[in-house]
């Protein structure tokens, strides 16, 4: 359409500023009004439904627009339904403002729903081009968890979202945790958050696992016509994707797997612990554990996690909690990839059966993948071994042998920033102390939901030093090099988790004076690896030990090395690669 309006590019821009805004202003209405308990107030309560009614106004009119002005097919089947949303939220929060029921919905429900919804799609247009403001796509990245965690902690020091007064320090420690999905709390989930609260800390327990960006980049598709090619590569970057021309389609897997696994998860879950009397709601216990299981986070609504006397001897759940923490942990592009290669190999089956149908190029795993599959495969089952070993007269004594397996296998995939526990950490012998704290160290893999060092970067130096032992120049794995640069960058981020983890122990043996330093080291490592266990001194922390812990959360689940690189090339011009050739002199290492 040639319309002149529909092409003013003004008109828009304006109309959609006020649009964010707006947006903006009925998020902190609805959570304001909400956590605060100020619904109850007539006046508030009226200036809410008329804010929304002319939100509703402003998202039909957007809607509208944007699918004029789209040509894809595809697009315009997406933005149709978008307007299909507004059209219904804007009858909804009509029938709410002049109280009538010509339509059989809950109204106010309806309203409360969609419109943090459709705000979230508009916030997250506005936030999708902030790669245009010239910020280096590490730091905006870094950017994103501290706007979550800010926002996380002021919807906690709401006052429906608690059972009591809790200070801005445990706030922030607690959503600090969530959004770095780690685990560690000052506060008692269950009983210290409201089910307001509770729900607070799992959605954004879900945004930190997967990343605010990922969320807004797919909501913004909605609200945009095209992506920018920067857009693109930093997304890209982010989901670890190589192909730009794949981003948002994996993006959109990516999310899919999520919602899939996650909702397998909870109806498994929910199996598992019904009838189960500590439980008050089966459902939400469900969806709550499954997520947090899922983000790698380890957050419970029991205190004593999966070592509560109801849970404790529960194998079926402790199992469940162990798949879906360890295909949280693994990488969606090996489960991405590996989805290929299924459905090629469905493919040269139908070929056997119809000889004229083409198949095209077969998958094969990366070498990426490669190492994931095989680090991850590896650390499970000698870490379950050793656990079995050590701990099968001493933690493991109360179970039989199928629960001996069971809580092995457990506590071989928790450390790797899980953050759950079915056994007491406090009990636990110095030698599985030791096992577990490696595991932690080690972590899960890059473009998951887990933290620590990463299973490649750990395969990857394992691989180079037996390089060195040869005394091969290139690293060679399954016939193709490993390029330096991978080398030099996982020499890097191991040296700046010595160096994280050292300096934060440091800052706690002189704030904790009273407190082991094998504790305390083993929270430090916990907390920089985004594991979540501990072994009881969390709550005991003084507030300056909390902090400490929370830049160390910050660090492990941003990547010490991305926050640097994010600085340092924002500020400071990037050094292209050098071209120049200089004559080397050898310097005595050992």
């Amino acid at each position: 359409m040639n319309s002149p309006w529909l092409n003013n590019r003004n008109l828009f821009n304006t109309v959609s500023n006020i649009f964010f805004y707006l947006s903006l202003l009925i998020i902190t209405l609805q959570l304001v009004g909400f956590g605060g308990k100020l619904l109850y107030s007539e006046s508030y309560f009226q200036f809410v439904r008329i804010t929304n009614f002319l939100f509703g106004i402003f998202s039909v009119f957007v809607s509208i627009y944007i699918y004029l002005k789209e040509d894809q097919i595809v697009q315009k089947v997406v933005k149709s339904i978008f307007i299909g949303v507004s059209v219904f939220f804007l009858i909804a929060s009509f029938q709410w403002l002049v109280d009538t029921h010509f339509l059989p919905i809950n109204s106010r429900g309806n309203v409360l729903f969609f419109s943090i919804f459709i705000a979230f799609m508009s916030i997250s247009q506005k936030m999708s081009n902030i790669r245009n403001s010239g910020l280096h796509a590490a730091l905006i990245f870094v950017i994103s968890f501290i706007f979550l965690v800010l926002c996380g902690t002021f919807l906690l020091l709401l006052p429906y979202s608690s059972t009591k007064t809790i200070s801005v320090v445990d706030a922030l420690f607690t959503i600090t945790s969530g959004v770095t999905v780690t685990g560690l709390g000052v506060l008692n989930t269950g009983k210290d958050l409201t089910l307001f609260g509770q729900t607070v800390l799992l959605i954004f327990i879900q945004l930190g696992g997967l990343g605010v960006l990922t969320f807004t980049n797919l909501f913004s598709l909605v609200l945009k016509a095209d992506n920018s090619f920067t857009n693109r590569l930093m997304v890209g970057e982010m989901i670890k994707e190589l192909n730009n021309k794949d981003t948002y389609s994996t993006l959109i897997k990516i999310v899919g797997l999520t919602l899939i696994i996650e909702m397998i998860g909870t109806l498994l879950v929910y199996v598992f612990t019904y009838g189960n009397p500590n439980i008050d709601n089966g459902f939400f216990f469900a969806a709550f554990h499954a997520i947090s299981a899922f983000c790698n986070a380890g957050f419970s609504l029991f205190s004593d996690q999966m070592y509560d006397e109801s849970l404790r001897f529960n194998y079926p759940l402790h199992l469940t909690i162990t798949w879906l923490l360890i295909t949280g942990g693994i990488s969606y592009s090996v489960m991405i990839n590996h989805n290929h290669m299924l459905s090629n190999k469905m493919k040269i089956i139908n070929k056997w059966i119809n000889p004229d149908q083409k198949i095209g190029c077969v998958n094969k795993v990366s070498i990426n993948n490669s190492l994931v599959i095989k680090t991850t495969f590896y650390l499970l089952v000698i870490g379950a071994i050793l656990f079995y070993i050590f701990e099968r007269n001493n933690v493991l004594a109360e179970h039989g042998w199928f629960g001996k397996i069971a809580v092995s296998i457990f506590n071989s995939a928790t450390p790797r920033t899980a953050g759950f526990n079915n056994v007491n950490m406090t009990d636990l012998t110095m030698p599985t102390f030791m096992i577990i704290l490696f595991l932690m160290w080690v972590g899960a893999s890059p473009g998951s939901t887990g933290g620590g060092i990463k299973t490649t970067t750990f395969a990857v130096v394992c691989l180079n030093l037996f390089n060195q032992i040869k005394g091969r120049t290139k690293l060679v794995y399954k016939w193709r090099e490993i390029p330096l640069d991978s080398i030099n960058q996982a020499n890097a981020v191991i040296m700046l988790s010595f160096f994280a983890i050292g300096t934060s122990t440091l800052c706690l043996t002189y704030f904790e004076k009273d407190m082991l330093l094998k504790d305390l080291l083993f929270e430090v490592v916990s907390a920089y690896s985004t594991v979540g266990l501990s072994m009881g001194i969390t709550h005991k922390l003084t507030d300056a030990s909390k902090i400490v812990i929370m830049i160390t959360m910050f660090l492990g689940r941003v990547s010490f090395l991305t926050f640097l690189i994010g600085l340092y090339r924002q500020f400071f011009k990037e050094h292209k690669r050098e071209v120049a050739q200089y004559p080397e002199e050898n310097v005595f290492i050992n």
